[in-house]
């Protein structure tokens, strides 16, 4: 008699499939780079460097500017490079802390100030010929100093500025810089991070008070709030737009790195937790909206994490990373359009490393490439507004305008 024996069963890991898994990044040459980029002062929870598809601007080494510079650019910032530089209406040069472009109106540079006031500053559409020292536009926001500025996603002319008092306050640049309302006073610590949904009715913050939260600004109503990492170490919030869930990043108590994923519907139960490569910086987060992918990318660090988010728990799944020498100590991500569709990129960022930009391509790996690939490439939105302020503040609530990026379109 022969006896068959059964070999020890074995469980085997189903590996997840996405036609993102294998994602590469690829640093452009040094003659597509910009040089002596030598930056100034600014708050520590800045990704540093700003962005559009046009220009990209940086605090520079002279007190309370700005550099702005055309994308077309490339090779090293002059030495005598004219600079935006942010007076308030008393005549002062006044540090800043913050800034970020108009999300419309790619020539619209809102200025967060040391003393308070924010400003709007215009850009000339073919870069800065000298230097810019007065405001379109100036509102005193604060009698204390700002520690942020932002603009509405959809709203024409809306933004909004955080203070060191803890107020946040919108703002209508195209009615003089009128307010038009403020979020209900209930941080308890000095905010570090903002982030719109996806149609703009809903802002989510973060705050030293270890707590995430989620505001109506037209109610002026706190609409949820949870703890969201247990040291008071800055944490920062990004509002995945497809699979609209919340993804905070921050410390434990024992200073451990770890992205946390909460629903917004229900924002006490975290989701998911997925812990970081061991560091002390902290870490910026971007989003790619169309294929709902996450940079991760520390302050201090050389390599930026991917991963793909899902409504559905885990919600959080790893991807590749890329990897450098290099630290960088600001990032940006580029619009979609500045994407090379033919090679297959789905986005591009600029790093911010020493006296250095230098951008990077993000691509899914195609052995052929040749036609465009749709699957990776869903219609976009094209950046432009759907509403202006007093619509927006009535309640209207404007679906993105989406776009092919299919050059034979």
């Amino acid at each position: 008699f022969f006896f068959f024996i059964h070999p020890p069963f074995q469980m085997t890991t189903k590996v997840r499939s996405s036609k993102f898994r294998h994602l590469i990044g690829k640093p452009m040459q040094l003659r597509d780079c910009y040089g002596d980029v030598t930056c100034g002062n600014i708050s520590s929870e800045s990704t540093v460097i700003k962005a559009n598809e046009d220009f990209f601007a940086v605090p520079w080494n002279q007190p309370g500017s700005i550099c702005v510079v055309p994308l077309t650019q490339h090779g090293a910032v002059p030495e005598d490079t004219p600079l935006v530089v942010n007076i308030n209406n008393d005549s002062e040069t006044v540090a800043v802390n913050e800034f970020n472009f108009s999300t419309h109106d790619n020539c619209l540079l809102a200025i967060a100030g040391q003393d308070g006031s924010a400003g709007v500053v215009r850009i000339p559409e073919s870069g800065l010929t000298q230097s810019i020292t007065k405001s379109e536009l100036r509102v005193q926001a604060s009698d204390k100093r700002l520690l942020g500025v932002d603009w509405h996603p959809l709203a024409s002319g809306v933004f909004f500025t955080t203070a060191a008092d803890k107020t946040v306050t919108f703002w209508d640049a195209e009615a003089n810089g009128s307010e038009l309302f403020k979020l209900p006073s209930v941080h308890k610590g000095l905010l570090t991070s903002t982030c719109w949904n996806y149609d703009g009715s809903q802002l989510a913050t973060c705050a030293k008070d270890k707590m995430v939260r989620i505001f109506d600004p037209r109610s002026s109503s706190l609409v949820a709030e949870t703890t969201c990492h247990t040291s008071p170490k800055s944490s920062r919030v990004q509002w995945m737009s497809k699979a609209d869930i919340l993804i905070t990043t921050g410390f434990t108590r024992t200073n451990e790195r770890e992205l946390a994923a909460f629903d917004p519907r229900k924002l006490g139960e975290r989701l998911s937790t997925h812990k970081l490569p061991s560091s002390s910086s902290t870490s910026m987060l971007f989003e790619d909206c169309d294929n709902s992918i996450l940079f991760v990318a520390g302050k201090g660090d050389g390599s930026i994490l991917f991963f793909e988010i899902e409504s559905d728990s885990p919600c959080i799944h790893p991807l590749s990373e890329y990897k450098s020498n290099t630290p960088q100590n600001g990032m940006t991500l580029l619009p979609k359009k500045s994407c090379n569709v033919q090679a297959c990129e789905i986005a591009r960022v600029l790093k911010l490393s020493g006296t250095r930009v230098e951008p990077i391509r993000i691509e899914v790996p195609r052995q052929e490439s040749s036609f465009f690939q749709d699957d990776i490439y869903p219609d976009t939105w094209d950046l432009k507004p759907t509403m202006n302020a007093s619509e927006w503040v009535g309640g209207a609530n404007g679906a993105r305008n989406l776009v092919s990026l299919d050059p034979s379109a």
